[in-house]
């Protein structure tokens, strides 16, 4: 009759002991923390939940919330105690260092202010390592190094809590060459981007960081690169390639704002047709909008405000009909707003303030149903309000001060309105009744105009 025993507690010499180990010192390192109710909850909302409650000595440890283990040897392999409410120290006595076998580990979203040990560089096996947002603090040891079978490393902590010598960031990236994750945002580094970087990297997440001086040509040549963020780095400064980059087409999010470019904004954007999020914020780009940015059709973020543009919005902008939040505020943009831009039927935020557009809005759209944002402040736009924005379901603010639109103000349907910002147009008539229904308006400013009547 054969007797079927949980792996970690399988008793047969050298195996049952280490085997016997792996329990205990997953115990002995649930001993050292303690469980914090809603402690992960800012960071993970209702998805955490204390893991190590179910863990039970009586149990295969190998069945426990959070733990994974090697079917074949019974060794652990992977923990998540991500989101689990805890609070404590790590020290470089932690137990934790005698699972040896791990290949991946995931702390995040815990309450752990540590120091991160120069231990973790031990576990040579692993693949996967995620201390971000737990509060670790002080240098970021240079044995991080050492761990040259890691696909994913995640460090970003708020605050620059954790900061990185110049000397071992250049050094992690010379070493990690199989890395195709790495997330290191408000980690100070206050260095230059090397050269060397791995050719598998699809996600590059530096925002906050200090960087400083030029973005290397190599990084838009990563043939894999889906993710890159650069954002927040204020000394940081690039040229865009003119010609095609990222030949695969990968890149799905570019964040960029507000690094220094020189030149225009370059028709190349227009190759990157998995784009889902651009942002080029204050940029110094100069130049036109480059009509070729209307193959984008999966962008659903566009910001490039505060640019030095010149020129038109693209009538062809009417073509990103998967586009949900849209920024051109203080471009400098002329003539007209395009009728296809009120005819996009996923935007939620519009922000067109602070140029010198001019005309009307159209009387008639098919779009806009999910727009709760629409910002055209310090334009020349005139004309009539078009009764379809008292008719918006989503619609909560709405900035049109500084214009010269005329007529009457009509009766707004639904009561989602929570900012209105009128002042400084052409409006007259008696205010609209409906203005008394609006429970969540917070702000009113209506000064400037010939209404007649009152509010109340």
């Amino acid at each position: 009759m054969f007797l079927s025993l949980p792996a970690c507690f399988f008793f047969t010499g050298t195996t049952s002991i280490m085997q016997n180990g792996q329990s205990l010192a997953l115990v002995e390192f649930m001993q050292t923390l303690v469980v914090e109710a809603s402690s992960s909850s800012y960071w993970c909302g209702k998805k955490s939940y204390a893991k190590t409650s179910t863990w039970n000595m009586s149990r295969d440890c190998c069945l426990w919330d959070g733990v994974i283990c090697n079917e074949m040897t019974g060794h652990v392999i992977e923990l998540d105690l991500s989101c689990s409410n805890l609070v404590g120290k790590i020290d470089s006595n932690s137990s934790l260092f005698k699972l040896f076998y791990l290949q991946k580990l995931n702390l995040s979203r815990n309450f752990l202010p540590s120091l991160i040990s120069p231990k973790f560089g031990r576990f040579l096996s692993l693949t996967h390592l995620d201390l971000s947002y737990s509060s670790f603090l002080g240098q970021i040891p240079s044995e991080i190094s050492h761990l040259s079978k890691l696909h994913s490393l995640r460090l970003a902590q708020p605050l620059r809590m954790l900061s990185f010598r110049p000397h071992d960031f250049k050094l992690l990236l010379q070493n990690l060459t199989l890395l195709r994750e790495l997330d290191l945002t408000e980690v100070d580094i206050s260095s230059t981007i090397p050269q060397n970087l791995s050719s598998y990297i699809t996600t590059l997440r530096l925002g906050s960081t200090g960087l400083y001086g030029i973005i290397p040509e190599t990084i838009f040549h990563l043939p894999d690169l889906q993710v890159l963020i650069l954002s927040n780095n204020n000394q940081l400064g690039g040229y865009f390639l003119k010609t095609k980059w990222n030949n695969s087409a990968s890149l799905r999010e570019l964040y960029l704002s507000p690094v220094q470019f020189y030149g225009n904004l370059p028709k190349s954007l227009g190759y990157l047709t998995s784009l889902q999020f651009l942002e080029l914020n204050s940029c110094n780009l100069s130049g036109p909008i480059p009509k070729s940015l209307w193959n984008l059709t999966r962008l659903e973020l566009l910001h490039l405000s505060k640019n030095h543009l010149e020129g038109q919005i693209p009538l062809s902008f009417g073509y990103l009909t998967s586009l949900r939040s849209l920024q051109l505020s203080s471009c400098n943009l002329s003539g007209p707003i395009p009728k296809s831009l009120w005819n996009l039927t996923s935007i939620e935020s519009m922000d067109l303030r602070n140029n010198h557009l001019e005309g009307p809005i159209p009387h008639f759209t098919s779009g806009l149903q999910n727009l709760n944002t629409l910002l055209l402040t310090n334009n020349s736009l005139n004309g009539a309000l078009p009764s379809w924005i008292s008719l918006l379901p989503s619609l909560s603010i709405l900035h049109l001060t500084f214009n010269h639109f005329s007529g009457q103000l009509e009766d707004f349907k639904y009561n989602t309105l929570v900012q209105i910002y009128l002042e400084h147009n052409q409006l007259q008539g008696p205010l609209p009744k409906s203005l008394q229904n609006l429970v969540n308006l917070t702000v009113l400013y209506l000064s400037f105009n010939n209404f007649s009547g009152n509010v109340c």
